[in-house]
């Protein structure tokens, strides 16, 4: 999928750096870095006095991995684009795949997602109102427990933060009918509340927070849920996306976040039907967390509005949480286009979540200048006709594309 990309923006070493254990100057080196060694940049520790990240470096032959302050890395401003952001994961497919392949033993009664109610209730999960989709499956399972209808009420449980009783729902779906799809889902949702600290909450006007307590003190949790329901009121706002249901959003430590979640370590959030982010031990309230709330917040609007490709929902996050192209990036895209060197907006795929660094970047800033390029050629008002009309938006991305030089 992504071998057109055959230029990486690489970072590396500004000067004679020390590779050290941790962002402090006090703990312990590994190596010492020569200017110009190349850099693989694993994340972004948020929330530091002075940035740090956590790099890989060749030495002597084998790969060690350790931390850098910002100051002695060169090539950051095209990392940057993409050290915090993550598609929004469908699950629902699993389903749709399941009650197509359905044993010809099977009644002919049995629900299937082109009609009734499971139809019905999986446009209600991709539209996050997982609990009138729960309204609609429930009394059907009263009168028969179709695995398919166990499997969508295991997908809408766990949409709602219900991870527990989604593992039930799927757990007796799997025993009337086997599926590889739901057995991969329940062993990732398993593996995720085995790992999950966060049981405090709090509820807002339009958002409810999940928190872990040991990494986020209740008054920082507090100010998280305010900026949480400022920035899907002002983003709501822009993109047209009305919540019927709270949006749940996940705040936990780092650690426990890369134990629940399978995604690269540049990731930095993401929403999978729940915005999820991870914080750093005492981190407060500041501006990187609320830049990252905005971005996920983005995303879980667009898929209340419909289905969209990866490069729309990424590009609509970085602009609405105030990410600009750097002038160098923008040049590095046009002398990629000039050669061929850039796929089409269409052919970008749709998982960006298990990228290297390098190639994120690329796919981030890329998905910005198409937004970027869309305002400006359709403003405000285009971007909100577009959503309203998904059949323009074929047209529109090949427009982009001829503008952009791809």
């Amino acid at each position: 999928m992504w071998t057109l990309f055959l230029v990486f923006l690489a970072a590396s070493v500004k000067d004679t750096a020390v590779l050290r254990s941790g962002c402090d100057a006090a703990d312990d080196s590994i190596v010492t870095l020569a200017p110009g060694e190349p850099l693989t940049i694993r994340f972004r520790l948020a929330g530091e006095a002075t940035p740090c990240y956590k790099v890989a470096a060749q030495a002597n032959g084998k790969t060690v991995e350790g931390y850098l302050p910002g100051s002695s890395i060169t090539g950051l401003e095209n990392f940057e684009k993409g050290i915090e952001q993550a598609p929004w994961i469908e699950v629902t497919q699993a389903i749709s795949r399941a009650s197509t392949q359905m044993p010809a033993q099977m009644p002919a009664q049995t629900p299937t997602l082109t009609s009734g109610v499971a139809a019905d209730a999986a446009r209600l999960i991709e539209s996050s109102r997982p609990k009138k989709a729960l309204e609609l499956i429930e009394p059907e399972l009263i009168k028969k427990r179709d695995p398919n209808l166990l499997a969508l009420a295991g997908v809408a449980e766990w949409r709602a933060d219900e991870s527990r009783k989604a593992l039930d729902y799927w757990r007796e779906s799997l025993a009337l009918q086997p599926n590889p799809d739901i057995e991969k889902l329940y062993k990732r949702v398993e593996r995720e509340t085995k790992g999950d600290q966060s049981s405090d909450k709090l509820v807002g006007m339009r958002v409810a927070l999940r928190y872990d307590s040991a990494a986020v003190p209740a008054e920082t949790a507090r100010l998280m849920l305010a900026a949480l329901d400022e920035e899907y009121g002002r983003i709501s706002a822009q993109l047209g996306c009305y919540a019927e249901e709270r949006i749940v959003a996940i705040v936990q430590s780092r650690e426990a976040y890369r134990k629940t979640v399978d995604v690269a370590e540049w990731n930095g959030g993401q929403f999978d039907g729940r915005i999820r982010v991870p914080v750093l031990p005492g981190q407060g309230m500041d501006a990187s967390a609320r830049r990252t709330f905005a971005h996920e917040t983005v995303h879980a609007c667009l898929a209340m509005i419909g289905k969209w490709p990866v490069w729309l929902h990424e590009g609509l996050a970085q602009q609405l949480s105030g990410d600009v192209l750097s002038p160098a990036m923008r040049q590095k895209l046009a002398t990629m286009a000039e050669g061929k060197r850039l796929p089409r907006l269409e052919n970008l795929g749709q998982d960006w979540s298990r990228l290297d660094s390098e190639h994120a970047a690329l796919a981030y800033a890329l998905a910005l200048d198409a937004v970027e390029m869309l305002y400006e050629t359709y403003s405000n008002s285009g971007i909100i006709n577009l959503l309203q009309n998904p059949e323009r938006l074929p047209s529109l991305t090949a427009d982009l594309d001829r503008r952009l030089g791809l």
